[in-house]
């Protein structure tokens, strides 16, 4: 009898060490259940209404997704954002991997300290001051970009930058630039620091050049973090919003439309939620079936031959 009471004590114990770590984080899994995922099911749910927000919710069926596949401003605002992603994956995979291997490169681990610090400094800068400080540079009559390009003698490259149907996208793309600091920057930056030195001594006793280097030993080493870079490059791509908010709203004409900003139009510029939810359910499967294969076909550093 003794010793089942003492089993029993014993069995509340280890039933309470283990439930313990969750009860922690039953309140972080309470705020995203609220703030997450209810919202997730409630947009899948009134993209099958026609609602305007208020006293007019019908049940429409899918209504709402074949509208939005026959109009032919999604099209365009997806091809649109096709094109954002492929230009924001060509910068991320060069630029802050050329940066890294750049200051990886110094010998002196002060000037790196240094460097490294004067690269991440921007990442505290709100994106939002970002956003308008580039605004005030690409503005039409008295942005710095074309009172530079004036001083200098090059008026006939003077445009409207933001204004011009045919230079709005390729300016939002130049947001960034020189798109050397960031996180990207620094999960390169961190992933060549982790290379283990016996490594490049051998390279080196071996006679490889920084060219073979670079694409025997760094790359192959660097692929756990171009998966993930590749990853979020795509999503962030995808969901581009409020760079296009602030500089263009969608426009001119329909030159900068994205599906984002249809969403966010469709809901509270015309109050048609039930059609913007689809635009998002519609978006959220893209981004998944991306992502998927992404982490199916991409190799990591460890799978890597």
């Amino acid at each position: 009898m003794q010793k089942s009471n003492s089993e029993s004590v014993k069995s509340k114990k280890n039933f309470g060490r283990v439930i313990r770590p969750y009860l922690f984080l039953l309140p972080i899994f309470t705020l995203m259940i609220i703030f997450k995922y209810i919202p997730f099911v409630n947009a899948i749910v009134t993209s099958f209404y026609k609602w305007n927000g208020g006293n007019v919710r019908e049940f429409i069926g899918l209504k709402n997704y074949i509208d939005l596949f026959q109009d032919k401003q999604f099209w365009i605002a997806l091809f649109n954002c096709v094109k954002i992603c492929v230009a924001n994956l060509v910068i991320a995979l060069t630029m802050p991997l050329l940066a890294a291997e750049l200051l990886y490169a110094f010998r002196s681990k002060k000037a790196q300290y240094y460097l490294r610090t004067l690269m991440t400094f921007p990442m505290v800068v709100p994106g939002v001051v970002v956003i308008l400080l580039w605004k005030w540079i690409l503005s039409g009559d008295t942005g710095v970009l074309n009172t530079v390009l004036t001083n200098i003698g090059l008026e006939n490259l003077v445009t409207p930058w933001l204004g011009s149907s045919k230079t709005a996208l390729f300016s939002i793309i130049l947001i960034g630039f020189p798109w050397v600091s960031g996180l990207n920057f620094l999960l390169y930056y961190g992933a060549l620091q982790a290379i283990p030195g016996e490594l490049l001594e051998a390279a080196k006793i071996d006679g490889a050049n920084i060219f073979q280097r670079f694409f025997r030993i760094d790359l192959p080493m660097l692929a756990s973090q171009t998966k993930l870079i590749i990853t979020l490059c795509l999503i962030n791509s995808l969901q581009v919003f409020e760079t296009i908010f602030i500089l263009t709203k969608g426009g001119p004409g329909t030159s900068t439309m994205v599906p984002s900003i249809m969403l966010y139009e469709s809901a509270f510029s015309f109050k048609k939620y039930g059609y913007s939810s689809a635009i998002g359910v519609v978006m959220f499967v893209i981004i998944l079936i991306v992502s998927a294969f992404n982490q199916k076909f991409l190799k990591n550093t460890e799978t890597m031959d």
